[in-house]
Order: C-alpha cells, then structure tokens, then sequence
C-alpha cells in the first residue's frame, strides 16, 4: 500500500543530500518520509513528515556507514496533496479540515482525529477508507 499524489504543484528537484536509513524499503512505492539527524527514514505516527519518498529502494543495512546512498524526496513545503488509505476509526465529510496522525508511513489512523494538531490534515473526503490530505505537521 502507498500514498499517490493527488494534486501535483510545479516543483523543480527533489530534497537531496539526505543518505537512507538502514534497511529502509521505499521499493513498493511513494511513502511519508522524515528526516532524523542526516538520514531519511520512513514517518511514523508522532514524527515530523518531512516529505514524500521518489526513491524506489531498499536500502543495505549499513547503507547509513558504507553505501550512503540517498533517499530523494519531494520535500512538505511543496504542499502537494495526496490520497491516503485510512485505517481505525469512522472518517465522514464533516471531517474535512481536521488534522490526524500517520498509523504507518502509507495509512492514516482515523482513530487519531483532532481540530488542532496532527500530522496531515484532510482536504476532501472520499470514503470511510480513503480522503485526500496535505501535509500540516501541525
């Protein structure tokens, strides 16, 4: 399961410079990704998103010590929005503007709805099991 780009704003290059963690896998597609100290690793539920993975890779378990190879991204501020899978919880139109938490780097967790604060924020429902969000790190 992946995210996809919904709506796609002009944006020339991609966040570089930033090496994969160890043994992170992006080769199923486009995931929510967050810079830790200079290495990318997949978003989890509570961490900044930084951005969203271009890289389709699996990446060594020493890639962080040995290949440094990069996990090129399409950094948040690009404010793109994206269709997300959404698990847990019971998501309705009334919905749209709330904010909620990642439950893995590809599902959102219904379950963690707020007004204020979250990680995305939905900007069109779609279905009970997947709307279209930004990324607001909120």
């Amino acid at each position: 399961m992946t995210i996809k780009i919904s709506e796609f704003k002009t944006y020339e290059g991609t966040e570089r410079g930033w090496i994969g963690a160890n043994s992170v896998d992006t080769t199923a597609g486009t995931y929510f990704v967050t810079k830790t100290n200079e290495f990318v690793a997949l978003a989890t539920a509570g961490s900044e998103i930084s951005g969203v993975s271009l890289t389709q890779e699996t990446f060594a378990s020493d890639n962080q010590t040995v290949a440094k190879n990069q996990l090129n991204f399409i950094p948040s501020h690009v404010r793109n929005t994206y269709d997300v899978t959404i698990s847990n919880g019971t998501v309705t139109i009334v919905d749209e503007g709330k904010y909620y938490d990642l439950q893995i780097a590809t599902i959102v967790d219904g379950s963690s709805e707020s007004t204020t604060t979250g990680q995305l924020r939905m900007v069109k429902f779609n279905s009970a099991t997947n709307s279209v969000f930004e990324i607001a790190n909120a």
